[in-house]
């Protein structure tokens, strides 16, 4: 185990002693990152300090010119023909010319030289950049990290050249857009060779790294998913959707089998490991291993179902064309007309006329036990007088709130009333009729409970199964609606049929014998 391993291992925090987010910045993968981010510190500030120079600031871009030497240089490193620097100058000239051809040359020889300068650090004697960024691991303090970037020397045949250090290499790399899925089978691989080589620390990075790559993944499905449900003509699910859906398909089932195959390679690891450092790095890389597959098998089930999430947010969504307004003059075709109206049908003009240019309307589906809280609710005064043209606005509370006020008593009488079914089929009225006998809470139970086996809450699917009726409701009694209404008051609508259900199957078999 080399020092470097040991520092990993050394400053890891102990096994569950912090589980508070401050433990994430005293990670010592966290300090690593904020290491490598420091070091592209020396590009960002070539922006503050174009402003010093001659050129104006805003026409041309350091940053880009920057990496575009930078890349020159690697390009060029290790051959025989390496980057001189006046070749390096005139390859900044040129795309300094090619952002400002009007500008005189002169401007983009100057814009070239300042982007080497700045690169060579030459306001400090051509020394290495001193980048501070702060460490978090114990308590806090500011760390100082030194680093160059290009760095210029004399070859055996008196050609200044120029050669890229190795943090500039890795920051070029950083910046490539690498994809997902192969990001992750790389960083498996890399995992495994770790523990091979008993590289505990780099292990533990590397899956926590692996970790963040799920949580990427996950989110570019999930963006389509709401968007999706927000509107549907805003993703592709003729073509991009599927595709994407089936690629992930094969993704998902793929990263299990990775991931089942990396959690049984550290078990085996850890039974053979004695040294207490590395027995809780093992463990909470078992942890960083088992969330990961833990999201993946998350998202496959949403993936699984992403067709049910298109077509329920279809059904929810009606669709129109926004209207041509090219062709419409709003002061003459649309205002001045309006003016001249009345205020009830000004009134209704500009209704119909904003519902059609708002495009897709997501249709909101009343639920009755959201009626029902709203007719009992207390009137809403203003300053002591009743507004006649006061908008109620419906609210969707949760199921918590119709039940707070029925206890277990309720429950239990609503169930002996609902179990008078289970004998000949009985109607809504006459249950609710039976229930009132013992209090119009248990009649409250009874219609809730009844309707909502008649149309279930698809956002509130176990319902019936949080009031123990799941048992009765649904599996020994069947709500059926024959068209038969009702009204007595306090209860009315469609006088629902409850049906035992030995009942519909002995029609059933009785019918088939028949025929």
């Amino acid at each position: 185990m080399d020092s470097e391993e040991r520092q990993l291992l050394a400053a890891a925090p102990e096994h569950g002693t912090d589980s508070s987010w401050i433990s994430l910045v005293a990670d010592p993968g966290f300090v690593r990152r904020s290491a490598v981010l420091a070091r592209s510190s020396p590009l960002h500030r070539l922006d503050l300090r174009q402003a010093w120079q001659q050129f104006p600031a805003g026409l041309y871009d350091p940053r880009t010119l920057a990496l575009a030497a930078m890349e020159a240089v690697m390009h060029h490193q290790g051959l025989d023909q390496e980057a001189t620097t006046e070749a390096v100058v005139d390859f900044l000239v040129e795309l300094a010319r090619r952002a400002a051809p009007d500008r005189e040359g002169s401007e983009h020889s100057a814009v070239a030289r300042f982007v080497l300068r700045e690169l060579l650090n030459d306001q400090e004697g051509s020394l290495e950049f001193a980048v501070p960024f702060s460490d978090y691991r114990d308590g806090h303090c500011r760390q100082e990290l030194g680093l160059r970037l290009l760095s210029e020397e004399i070859r055996q045949d008196g050609r200044a050249v120029l050669r890229a250090s190795v943090p500039a290499i890795n920051l070029l790399l950083a910046g490539m857009d690498f994809d997902v899925e192969d990001q992750q089978a790389a960083q498996d691989e890399i995992l495994r060779r770790q523990v091979r080589t008993g590289r505990w620390g780099r292990a533990e990075e590397s899956a926590g790294e692996s970790l963040k790559l799920s949580l990427a993944y996950t989110e570019r499905i999930r963006v389509v998913l709401r968007e999706t449900e927000r509107d549907v003509r805003a993703v592709d699910w003729g073509c991009q959707v599927p595709e994407l859906l089936d690629s992930s398909r094969s993704h998902l089932i793929e990263r299990q089998r990775a991931e089942l195959g990396l959690i049984e390679l550290m078990r085996k690891a850890r039974d053979g490991i004695e040294e207490n450092d590395v027995l809780l790095t093992c463990m909470r890389i078992l942890q960083l291993l088992e969330r990961a597959r833990h999201r993946h098998t998350q998202l496959l089930k949403e993936v699984l179902g992403a067709r049910s999430t298109f077509l329920r947010s279809q059904a929810q969504q009606r669709f129109r064309p926004i209207p041509d307004l090219a062709k419409v003059s709003m002061q003459g075709d649309v205002l001045v007309p309006l003016l001249e109206l009345g205020a009830r049908e000004a009134a209704e003009v500009t209704e119909v006329f904003t519902d059609a240019l708002c495009g897709p309307v997501v249709a909101r589906l009343p639920r009755l036990r959201d009626w029902w809280s709203l007719l009992l609710a207390p009137v809403r005064e203003v300053g002591g007088m009743f507004e006649d043209d006061e908008v109620v606005e419906l609210t969707d509370d949760d199921l918590v709130a119709d039940a707070a006020g029925h206890s277990d008593l309720d429950y239990v009488q609503a169930r002996s009333v609902l179990s008078g079914a289970l004998v000949a089929p009985l109607r809504l009225s006459r249950l609710l009729a039976d229930a009132l006998q013992f209090g119009p809470s248990v009649a409250d139970v009874v219609a809730l409970s009844v309707l909502a086996a008649f149309a279930p809450d698809p956002e509130n699917d176990d319902e019936v199964a949080v009031h123990g009726l799941s048992g009765l409701l649904g599996e020994r009694l069947v709500v059926l609606d024959d068209g038969q209404c009702f009204d007595e008051g306090l209860y009315g609508g469609s006088d629902l049929l409850v049906v035992p259900t030995h009942a519909l199957i002995g029609a059933g078999l009785h019918e088939e014998a028949a025929a």
